[in-house]
């Protein structure tokens, strides 16, 4: 009996000390956020827009156009911050919002060009918000982002957040998240890349249809948006990150220049090595590929070694244009989205407290050298192109 009372009397404390589900919340009390925009208002105010999810109109079998019903609604509200905005939204919603599930947010080019840290602090601070959300930065509002459609989703969040994970395919626009700007705002010398978003309208579409698509990529020098680079300037930044994991590199057919042919990319890698040469600092930038002839728009026959050996020159030269255009524009705005301060660190430590001090000045004058070294393997299942030419050397017809 003593042993019995000996075991009940610390499970009962046990029972009491154990917290249950004091901090609870009923799913029909919250209004789950998908996707969140932030703009600034004229009067200086503010703006967040809200994607939250409906899910009654999600677990219908009807389609969004059939029923008339959208699988989500989008609160906007003003506040002097951004704390303040998403509150305010409340006096719209009867449901709290809640944030542990949005994988999107969406910055105006108007707001990053004065710079994002403030507005991103909340995000970072609170710990209801993920640190790998998906960022963006639209050229419009980005309360236009938050409430266009997307065909192949109920949910435009979620199509958001897969045109981010599928950025490997082309490689053309970087795939970013909140904690990775958060590490360079901690770092004094990394700057930061974004990916950009638009809504276009297709010439053969309603005007009242639009689609949402990757374009561009914003450059953040600190927190401060200083520019674009186009597709090709920001894969000559992958190419130095070693980001590059696919995509196409189109060249000039040889022996038809007129003509186009599409090498695809297998695998890629690059590393960075830094030299301090009489006080001057040369980065020596070396990338390997490995390439599959994947098209020819062209009639002449490249499956043999000397149309491999000058198409792996085109695609060194291709890949030496792309990271040189990209290394000159970002050394005009002093903007290290390259990470070279790192691997100067790391090479030079007793040296590096004299650099850092001014390394945007150090930035600018960095000697680059890229060397590339491309392979290419397999031609398809085609020897010949499909319209060889005949024996007078034009194309059969």
């Amino acid at each position: 009996m003593r042993r019995k009372i000996t075991l009940i009397i610390p499970t009962i404390l046990l029972l009491l000390l154990l917290p249950g589900c004091w901090n609870r919340r009923e799913l029909n009390t919250m209004a789950i956020v998908e996707a969140v925009g932030v703009d600034r208002a004229n009067d200086g105010q503010i703006v967040v827009s809200l994607q939250i999810l409906k899910p009654s109109a999600i677990k219908s079998s009807t389609s969004e156009k059939a029923s008339g019903t959208k699988s989500v609604w989008v609160v906007t509200s003003k506040g002097e911050t951004v704390f303040d905005a998403i509150r305010n939204a409340s006096l719209q919603t009867d449901r709290k919002a809640y944030f542990s599930h949005n994988t999107v947010y969406v910055l105006s080019e108007e707001l990053a060009r004065n710079g994002i840290s403030d507005e991103l602090d909340l995000f970072s601070r609170d710990s209801e918000f993920r640190k790998l959300t998906y960022v963006f930065i639209t050229r419009r509002k980005a309360e236009d982002i938050i409430r266009s459609d997307y065909e192949q989703e109920k949910i435009p969040a979620q199509a958001i957040e897969k045109l981010a994970k599928v950025t490997y395919a082309a490689s053309k626009v970087p795939k970013v998240q909140l904690i990775d700007l958060l590490k360079n705002f901690a770092s004094k010398t990394n700057d930061s890349i974004v990916p950009g978003i638009d809504i276009i309208q297709e010439d053969n579409k309603n005007p009242n249809e639009e689609s949402l698509k990757l374009d561009g990529t914003a450059i953040l020098k600190r927190d401060r948006m200083v520019g674009w680079f186009n597709e090709k300037e920001t894969r000559g930044v992958l190419w130095v990150l070693g980001k590059v994991k696919s995509g196409i590199i189109d060249i000039a057919t040889p022996g038809n220049e007129s003509k186009k042919s599409g090498i695809e990319i297998i695998r890629a890698d690059s590393n960075v090595v830094p030299e301090l040469v009489d006080g001057n600092l040369i980065m020596t930038i070396n990338v390997r590929l490995d390439g599959n002839l994947g098209e020819e728009m062209g009639s002449s026959d490249l499956v043999k070694p000397e149309s491999f050996d000058e198409i792996e020159k085109q695609i060194d030269t291709d890949i030496k244009e792309e990271i040189s255009s990209a290394v000159s524009k970002a050394q005009n705005w002093d903007v290290d989205i390259f990470k070279f301060a790192p691997d100067v660190h790391r090479k030079y430590p007793r040296e590096w407290p004299e650099l850092e001090r001014n390394w945007r000045e150090e930035f600018r004058k960095i000697q680059i050298n890229i060397i590339v070294d491309a392979k290419l393997h397999w031609s398809g299942y085609l020897k010949k192109p499909v319209q060889p030419k005949n024996t007078e050397g034009e194309v059969a017809q």
